[in-house]
């Protein structure tokens, strides 16, 4: 049975978000409490997966695809809020560094909407 198309959206945030959650606290659990970013496995691991993430749900949801690294972006953020206890006073460049942090995320995500429109175009004609 297929899913509706707003159950397959929330389930597409979902994953976004849960995969943006995991790839925060996996770190922060096994550094014992520190930041994810702190340590080289958020760059070569955490990111990415990240970006699989994103790239795979741009190619299955290819409109708007700008919206899975902000997803992505904000659940980080609140996590890394939650976790740290509330905001520091390095609050505004963490919010800058999760910014700069999406900018492969996004071109991920519009790669497989890209990816996605130009394979449904090659098979139409």
């Amino acid at each position: 049975m297929l899913l509706s198309p707003l159950r397959f959206s929330s389930a597409l945030y979902t994953v976004t978000a849960g995969a943006a959650i995991l790839a925060w606290v996996v770190p922060w659990a096994t550094l014992g409490g520190m930041e994810a970013w702190d340590h080289r496995s958020y760059f070569t691991v955490s990111l990415p997966l990240m970006m699989f993430v994103a790239g795979a749900v741009g190619y299955l949801a290819k409109s708007r695809p700008w919206r899975w690294p902000l997803v992505m972006l904000l659940a980080q953020a609140i996590t890394a809020l939650i976790l740290s206890g509330g905001p520091g006073n390095l609050f505004p460049l963490g919010v800058i560094a999760f910014a700069v942090l999406s900018v492969p995320i996004a071109i991920a995500a519009w790669a497989g909407a890209w990816f996605s429109a130009r394979g449904k175009s090659n098979h139409a004609s």
